[in-house]
């Protein structure tokens, strides 16, 4: 709820900011269990998610099929709406992130006994959704455990009242990453504090903090984000960003190679920012330098975020300085992030999880 000291709720996300290194820590410091005999035994792998928790879907399959001899699908929500064709998913294992077990993310689990196993990425558990007086959503949590579904927490719960969410996105990656390098024969080591918490100050390159401070308007009605792969295939949450916490349009991401086949020509039609996201490899470099040179050769404005890391960690560096982009941004603007533009008038489609 807003108070009169926070009543746009920057205070809060002030707070949730600045627990997203011990957070992180945290996890690394008491690295997870074993999986469960049937989660280390999974070949095949259908996974899902909405809103941030896609990222961390697509991240999680990402990881899965360049990193194990294993394999990974993603389907949005919206698939658990029809029946499955016969057997379908009788010999997968299903794999649902959600945050705070929302609704949606329901569709899924509700329909758990037609797949081999199952496992959810939350920081829900039975206590503390009854505690937060949401029996339900306990009690369907206790139904999947006792049915012998696999949870794997992560921070933050309950973490509501504003639109945008920092901690749980940061944890739901290091999460997946922890996850993948307990399967047997993952090409990476488990993560450690020193590639996962360095890349956490990173921060946005004065000229484009500038450019959006004086010039907020040429971006607002959406600019390019350029980015190569793997990130390229989750970088949602990078993008929807702006969106939850400045309202404005989503930046379209585009991998290096696919942005000359459309947008470099619809932006070139109608100008508009592009900001370069670079990690430390070779090819991100050629392929930033030849970005740039064909972008200025049409007088784009270009921006380029360097992180200077391996691309299996990049995206907490491009998270740590995008969030802080944006809320210097929302505190320069005032943005509302208590009560936002249409708030409490998403049921239909928020709280959409009929009986199955």
């Amino acid at each position: 709820m807003p108070t009169p000291a926070d009543p746009l709720g920057h205070a809060l996300l002030a707070r949730r900011l600045a627990q997203i290194p011990g957070a992180l820590a945290g996890m690394l410091d008491r690295p997870p269990p074993p999986l469960a005999p049937a989660t280390r035994a999974a070949r095949r792998f259908l996974i899902t998610g909405t809103g941030s928790s896609e990222a961390h879907a697509r991240h999680l399959c990402a990881l899965i099929n360049l990193h194990t001899d294993r394999a990974a699908t993603f389907l949005p929500l919206s698939s658990f709406t029809v029946p499955a064709p016969q057997a379908a998913w009788r010999d997968k294992t299903l794999v649902v992130f959600s945050q705070g077990l929302s609704p949606n993310a329901q569709l899924a689990l509700r329909r758990h006994r037609e797949f081999a196993h199952t496992l959810l990425f939350t920081a829900a558990t039975p206590a503390i959704t009854r505690g937060a007086g949401k029996p339900e959503r306990a009690d369907l949590l206790q139904t999947l455990l006792d049915s012998g579904a696999e949870l794997i927490p992560f921070p933050l719960a309950e973490e509501y009242t504003t639109l945008i969410r920092f901690v749980g996105p940061m944890c739901g990656y290091l999460a997946a990453l922890q996850f993948v390098a307990r399967l047997d024969g993952c090409s990476f080591a488990p993560p450690r504090p020193e590639q996962v918490l360095p890349p956490l100050d990173s921060a946005p390159p004065p000229e484009l903090v500038a450019a959006m401070q004086d010039h907020p308007q040429r971006f607002a009605q959406g600019f390019n984000l350029l980015v190569s792969a793997p990130v390229s295939d989750y970088a949602q949450n990078l993008s929807c960003k702006f969106m939850e916490g400045l309202f404005w349009r989503c930046p379209m991401v585009s991998d290096f190679l696919q942005f000359a086949h459309g947008p470099f020509q619809q932006t070139t039609a109608a100008p508009s920012p592009v900001l370069i996201l670079r990690n430390n490899t070779a090819s991100d470099a050629e392929f930033v330098h030849r970005s740039v040179e064909m972008l200025r050769g049409v007088a784009i404005e270009t921006h380029v975020l360097h992180v200077a890391t391996d691309p299996l960690f990049a995206i907490f560096g491009f998270e740590a300085a995008l969030n802080r982009l944006v809320f210097d941004l929302m505190q320069r603007q005032r943005t509302d992030q208590i009560n936002w533009p249409g708030k409490g008038r998403d049921d239909l489609l928020y709280g959409f999880c009929p009986d199955t």
